[in-house]
């Protein structure tokens, strides 16, 4: 797992750079520069997924509370999933022009991040991680998981900046175009990809099987898939 990790980041850090390199000597638009920085965002985060790939005959004991906690959050996911749309609609419509509803779209989309997403972040990485923890073995089981929750905070952090200079301003700048093209759609993507992960590698630990009334057990024994 951890060379995993280490290749990730040497890598990811190695292509931002290259990129970086062409566009400061003109041969990369600022627009395509965006993209092909998402695009190397993306795929470090799927080479990295491939650490949370456990043994799928491991076996993890839940206990009751880590499983409340499990539906807790898989029942917030079908929430938030389709409202971080709101985020993709946001850059969309800055991509028609930089003008009064594309600073509407963006603070719509900022209230969302300050309001629900970024709470629901919080309440896994306090509440749900420590949880897993001890079932997975270590906090390094999540240590990956708690990363993309530091980019999800650093990406949030921009756009509400960038909001705050718009309204406080004469709306959003041509300079800030670029920087928060790339942080709706890199944050939208991360999202969706987070999202994936999380339920693919905790949520599967928890059925969402009514329990037996009369032999409800007190913890119960999943199979692990991360």
């Amino acid at each position: 797992m951890k060379i995993i990790a280490v290749q990730s980041a040497v890598v990811g850090m190695a292509l931002s750079l290259l990129a970086m390199v062409i566009a400061a000597m003109g041969w990369l638009p600022p627009a395509a520069g965006a993209l092909l920085q998402e695009c190397i965002d993306v795929t470090v985060i799927l080479n990295a997924l491939r650490a949370l790939r456990g043994n799928p005959a491991d076996e993890v004991e839940l206990a009751a509370g880590t499983e409340e906690l499990l539906r807790r959050f898989a029942a917030e996911h079908d929430e938030l999933r389709d409202t971080i749309g709101l985020l993709r609609d946001a850059a969309d419509r800055l991509v028609i022009g930089a003008d009064a509803a594309a600073l509407a779209s963006l603070a719509r989309a900022h209230a969302f991040l300050a309001e629900e997403l970024l709470p629901h972040e919080r309440a896994e990485e306090t509440q749900l991680y420590p949880a897993l923890a001890g079932p997975l073995g270590s906090g390094e089981a999540t240590a990956t998981m708690s990363r993309t929750h530091a980019e999800i905070q650093r990406l949030s952090d921009r756009i509400g900046t960038h909001v705050a200079l718009a309204t406080s301003g004469k709306g959003i700048q041509p300079d800030q175009v670029d920087d928060l093209l790339a942080c709706l759609y890199g944050l939208y993507t991360l999202l969706h990809l987070h999202f994936l992960q999380e339920e693919e590698n905790y949520f599967t630990l928890s059925d969402h099987e009514p329990k037996k009334a009369e032999c409800a057990p007190s913890s119960r024994r999943r199979r692990a898939t991360g």
